[in-house]
């Protein structure tokens, strides 16, 4: 697993509609809840390697996802932006998602 816990998190909440609903729960519990492998496998009735398994698998597809649309690190210059109260940034970084740049 290489990305960190908070990494798989924000790639979770962009993307997380193109995994299934398992796989969602379990990168949720370890992520989100900061649950051990052990203790997502306790609580979903499986192993710790199948947890391991689908969080690998998982944290391939949402990298994937990102690698090739970039919207997660969009979000994030973008709110870096905002809060920077940097407006023009703001509107080149809308510009370049919508594609008119």
């Amino acid at each position: 697993m290489a990305l960190s816990k908070l990494q798989l998190s924000q790639l979770l909440s962009t993307y997380g509609a193109m995994l299934t609903q398992k796989q969602r729960e379990i990168v949720a519990m370890y992520c989100d809840c900061d649950c051990t492998l052990s203790e997502v496998a306790s609580e979903q009735g499986i192993s710790r390697q199948a947890v391991r398994d689908t969080v690998v698998k998982a944290e391939k597809t949402l990298t994937t996802l990102e690698n090739e649309l970039h919207i997660a690190q969009l979000a994030r210059d973008l709110l870096v932006a905002v809060e920077e109260e940097n407006y023009a940034r703001v509107t080149q970084i809308a510009k370049k998602f919508v594609g008119k740049e």
